[in-house]
Formats: structure tokens, C-alpha cells, sequence
């Protein structure tokens, strides 16, 4: 028990090193782009006169899917101009399968395969015709996609082709909004780019008819620049990386952290110029050196007798070096030990009350115990308990104060105001990873969009996993002084006498009259099922030894004292919109339009 470390702080340094390199696989950092959330790269839209007073539209569709797991490009158009006829799609790097959907007022285009998903950035091209655009009206009036859209598009370019028209106008916004943009002759085409186009922007455009021309579709655009495919390669740097990290931070704590131990053997460092145990001041009479945690381990002994001068929950401060519920139910113990306080099983219940020897016991002591009671004669545990609860509670900080002026630590002893930040801290990093690798926010998102270059990325990659190995092995920088680890030692070496227990230790503890004091040792030391299995097998008559083993209830009926401190918890695509007339030239003034996005 001495030395050892929860194995669960290497545990945890793992995943994290695991989900730096996760975040580097799937291209959230390292990936070399800015813009990390699902968005249109680009999109050309052309428009040309088709048949008897229709429109034939084609959408050049660049869309990043980031890192959202999609099955391509969907979209939405109303059938104020007609329902849409003549649809063709195709894709150069994703499935082109098309899939039409009549929902009534509007018809719904996929592209894409519905059995499988695609990441990142992908190319679709659709065409389709709206056959009843009303030009004979002598007005364009379409809109080119609803104020519904949901998504950022970073460069919308249109171009008129195959029309001569008066006063183009091009408006953007919400709806109703006019102008905001320009459509405007360019050679023998009508262009307007606008970039970008936000999310809940709709845009119309529209304009007088001259005449109708024969022209060619404009050609189509390069595809925007790929990301760099390294993903595999980082990752993988990411893991020997991260580990390096960590484990430099373990190797320094574990270094800083080392105990000031007496020198010479194993009986040297437990009882070397072993002073007074609340005193520093005669360890300058004995030499002392330093050894790391997993080393103290080597110099415990057996001892068939507790440390003189502590007590049981102080030896299990000294090994475990933490406060906690444990180690307040070991306080509660040794009071049972000393007859301070007597704790009886009735049936189901266990039952405190002030014991023969009360008045025995340290004014602070009896104080909690008193609280407890408030006029009571007795205590039945089990449920929840107010005055327990509040005693409970002052109980721990009492042990704090203890042990933080004990001088049995060098450095950060357990309790301090230091540990309770760090665990904090922890909890946050931990709260943070969770929000990563889950599924991130917004803010999650842009802030990892920081770590874009690699370089930055091999930097996240090593950083992180050094921070949380920081806070996870920090309390590897707890330093014991010497009498804090003579003691130690001691604690320990009795506490391998009590897990190694027959039922003949058992009966020369009784016969010495140790039996409860050994019991509360017992529990404090996480030895108590060892040391019940040795009381059952003893020769201690079972009336006797029923009564003796009182501190023991606080191990077998732990459920019953965490349920009298603990307060009972209580439980815990869009569619696209018609259009009309063009209303004196406006957003959502024209017909067609609607909405895309990806599925």
C-alpha cells in the first residue's frame, strides 16, 4: 500500500495522449484550414433561358463537411416556378447517386449515397430546369436561395447567361431586404459574387427582359485546394509524443517528490532519532537522505504493534496521503476503540451512542460527538441525519488542520488549499477533453482551429498531454520529512501484520486486551476483511467478540454511515419557401429559390 499509485492517473494520461491523436486523425487540428465547421466553399450558380419561358440553373457546389460524418449534398426547391424537371447530378470525388423526393409544395434533391458517409471537402454539380419562370411577363425574377439556408457559403458567384437585360438588380438579406449586391454585365454574362453569404441570407436576383440570346454554360471552376492528408502520419507522431510528455512530467514529479527518509537501513529510517510526533526538531540529529514513493515500499518491515503515538486514522493518512470519507469512518472507529462512542448493529440498523469513556476524549472530539447527539440518546444510521451530516463534514476539516500542522510533510501535505485547486483543475481538463472528443461547441471548435498548422498541432500534441500529466502527478510532489516517513513506515509494516493475520494474532490481542484497538487499526488501514476472516477463525468467545469488534461496523455497515451523511440527490433540414411576384425587387421577391445543406 505504501508507494503505490492509483493506476487510473496513468490510465487517464493514456486517453488523453489517445484523444490528441484522435483530434489529429480526423483532421481537427493539423489539418492546415482555418474553418473546421460544416459550410459551402463555394457555390456557382448559372442561370440560362430554357425552353418556352423556363429557367435551366446550374449549381457548382464546393461543400466542406468538416469533420460531420454526411451522405452529401441536399436541396429544396419550391414549386412556384414548376416543379422541377431534367435534374442531372455528378460528383468527381463522392457518390452522385440521385435520389428524388415530392413533398407536396417543393421537391427535395439528394445526392450522395444513402449507405455511406463522407468527411471533408467534396464536389457536386446538379442541374435541373424550372419550366415556368413567367418570362413572358418580360421580368427575371428568382430567387436564388431562401433566407432559410443554414449554412455559412464563403463565395456565392452567379452568372445570367443567354438574357439581355435592363436595370439587373441583386439584393441580399432577409426578407424584404433590398440591394447589398451587384449583378453586373461582364462581357457577355451577368455576374455577382458575394463573399460571404451568412447563414439566413437569401438572395434574389432580377431585372427588365430585353432579349434572350443563345450562349454556352460558363465553364466550370477549379475545385478549391485540398487539405493536406498527413492525418495518419501525425496521429500516429502524436502517440510516442504525448507519451514522451507525460512521462517527462512523471519522471521530474516523481524526482522533486522523493521523502526525506532516515539514513541507514530499514530499521534506521522507521526509528531513526524518531522524535515527538507533532515535532521536527531532533531530526537534524540523524542523517537523512531521499527516496522516491515506489521505493519506500522496500524499506517496510512487519510490526506486530501499531505506531506508538498516533492514531489508526493518522497511520492512514501517512499511507494514503489523502482525506476523505475513509479516512473520517477510521476517526469514527478509533473512537469506538477507545469507548468514546459505542456503535451497535440492530438488525439492519447501525446504532451510535456516547460511549462509557466520553468524558475521556479530547474537548474536540466530544464536541462533534455531542452534536451528533443534541440531547439524543442514541443515533440510528442509515438515513440521512442532519446533525451527523454537519459533524460529519467538521470532522474533515478538523483531520485537515491536524494533519497540515502534523510537520509529517515537506510539501503539499493532503488537505491543502494547493490539492483541492488541483483536483479542480483536473476537473476542468477533464470537462474540456470530454468537450472535444464528444463533440465540441462553436467556441471548442474555433479554439482548436488555432492548432490548424501542423507544426502548432505537434505543439498541441506534446503541451496537452504535459498539462494534464502535471495535475494528475502532482501529488508525486508531496514530501514526507523524516518523522512523517518513519511513521509511515511503521503504519505500513503493521498494517502487513494485520493482512497476514491468523486466529492465533487475533487471540494474543484479545488476551493482551488489544482486540479493539487492533480492530480500529484494521479498518484504517484497509486490512479489515483480512482481519474479520482471522477474528472468525479465532478461539475469542462470539458473545466477546461480537463486542469487541464494535469499530468494525464502520467497515461492514459502511453503506449505512454514507447514508447518513450523504443528503439524498434529487433526479434529472429545412424546407424551402415559395416565392411570387417580384414586389419592387426584393429578397424572397421572386420564385425558385429554397434551400440546401447536406444529409
Amino acid at each position: 500500500m505504501l508507494g503505490r499509485r492509483a493506476p487510473w492517473r496513468h490510465a487517464v494520461v493514456v486517453l488523453v495522449v489517445a484523444a490528441c491523436s484522435l483530434l489529429a486523425l480526423v483532421g481537427i487540428i493539423g489539418a492546415g484550414a482555418g474553418n473546421r465547421s460544416e459550410h459551402f466553399e463555394a457555390k456557382q450558380i448559372t442561370v440560362q433561358p430554357a425552353g418556352e419561358g423556363g429557367v435551366r440553373i446550374r449549381e457548382v457546389v464546393d461543400l466542406d463537411f468538416g469533420t460531420k460524418d454526411r451522405h452529401g449534398y441536399r436541396r429544396f426547391i419550391p414549386h412556384d416556378f414548376g416543379s422541377p424537371t431534367e435534374v442531372t447530378a455528378s460528383s468527381p470525388d463522392a457518390s452522385n447517386d440521385l435520389a428524388l423526393g415530392d413533398n407536396g409544395d417543393e421537391t427535395e434533391i439528394r445526392i450522395g449515397d444513402p449507405d455511406e458517409t463522407v468527411t471533408g471537402q467534396h464536389r457536386y454539380v446538379l442541374s435541373y430546369t424550372l419550366p415556368e419562370a413567367h418570362l413572358s411577363s418580360g421580368e427575371l425574377a428568382l430567387d436564388i436561395i431562401d433566407d432559410d439556408e443554414e449554412l455559412e457559403t464563403e463565395r456565392l458567384e452567379i452568372v445570367v447567361t443567354g438574357f439581355e437585360l435592363d436595370d439587373p438588380l441583386c439584393n441580399v438579406g432577409d426578407f424584404g431586404d433590398s440591394s447589398g449586391c451587384e449583378l453586373e454585365p461582364d462581357l457577355d454574362v451577368y455576374r455577382a459574387v458575394i463573399s460571404p453569404l451568412e447563414p439566413g441570407d437569401g438572395v434574389t436576383i432580377g431585372g427588365t427582359i430585353v432579349g434572350l440570346t443563345v450562349a454556352d454554360e460558363p465553364p466550370i471552376p477549379d475545385i478549391p485546394q485540398r487539405r493536406s492528408t498527413n492525418r495518419g502520419t501525425l496521429a500516429l507522431a502524436m502517440i510516442p509524443l504525448g507519451l514522451a510528455s507525460a512521462g517527462a512530467v512523471f519522471a521530474i514529479s516523481r524526482w522533486r517528490g522523493r521523502n526525506e527518509v532516515f539514513a541507514g537501513g530499514a530499521a534506521d529510517a522507521a526509528y531513526g532519532t524518531l522524535p515527538n510526533p507533532s515535532s521536527t526538531d531532533n531530526e537534524t540529529t540523524a542523517g537523512v537522505r531521499l527516496v522516491a514513493d515506489d521505493d519506500m515500499d522496500e524499506l517496510a518491515t512487519i510490526e506486530f504493534v501499531p505506531p506508538k503515538g498516533i492514531e489508526p486514522w493518522q497511520g492512514a493518512v501517512l499511507l494514503t496521503e489523502r482525506i476523505d470519507d475513509a479516512t473520517v469512518g477510521a476517526w469514527f472507529s478509533g473512537l469506538a476503540a477507545r469507548e468514546g462512542i459505542t456503535l451497535d448493529k440492530e438488525g439492519h440498523d447501525l446504532v451510535l451512542g456516547s460511549g462509557p469513556k466520553r468524558g475521556e476524549l479530547d474537548p474536540a472530539a466530544a464536541a462533534h460527538i455531542d452534536k451528533i447527539l443534541d440531547g439524543r440518546d442514541r443515533v440510528e444510521l442509515g438515513t440521512y441525519d442532519k446533525k451527523f451530516a454537519t459533524a460529519w463534514t467538521d470532522v474533515r476539516k478538523d483531520l485537515a488542520s491536524s494533519i497540515l500542522a502534523s510537520g509529517w510533510w515537506r510539501r503539499l501535505p493532503p488537505g491543502a488549499t494547493a490539492q483541492l485547486a488541483s483536483a479542480r483543475a483536473v476537473g476542468m481538463l477533464v470537462a474540456i477533453v470530454a468537450l472535444v472528443v464528444f463533440g465540441a461547441g462553436s467556441f471548442i471548435t474555433a479554439l482548436l482551429g488555432l492548432f490548424d498548422n501542423t507544426a502548432l498541432a505537434v505543439a498541441f500534441g506534446a503541451v496537452v498531454p504535459a498539462i494534464f500529466a502535471y495535475f494528475l502527478y502532482r501529488q508525486l510532489l508531496r514530501v514526507r520529512s523524516a518523522t512523517g516517513s518513519a511513521l509511515a513506515l511503521r503504519s505500513e509494516s503493521f498494517r502487513r501484520f494485520l493482512e497476514a493475520s491468523e486466529g492465533q494474532h487475533v487471540d494474543w490481542a484479545w488476551k493482551q486486551g488489544l482486540l479493539r484497538e487492533y480492530s480500529a487499526w484494521a479498518v484504517a488501514l484497509g486490512a479489515a476483511g483480512a482481519w474479520s476472516k482471522a477474528l472468525n477463525r479465532s478461539h475469542v468467545p462470539p458473545a466477546e467478540a461480537a463486542s469487541l469488534s464494535h469499530p468494525m461496523l464502520i467497515y461492514s455497515m459502511g453503506s449505512s454511515i454514507s447514508s447518513s451523511h450523504t443528503a439524498p440527490s434529487s433526479s434529472g433540414s429545412g424546407s424551402g419557401s415559395s416565392g411570387g411576384s417580384f414586389s419592387g425587387g426584393s429578397v424572397g421577391g421572386g420564385g425558385g429559390g429554397g434551400s440546401s445543406g447536406s444529409w
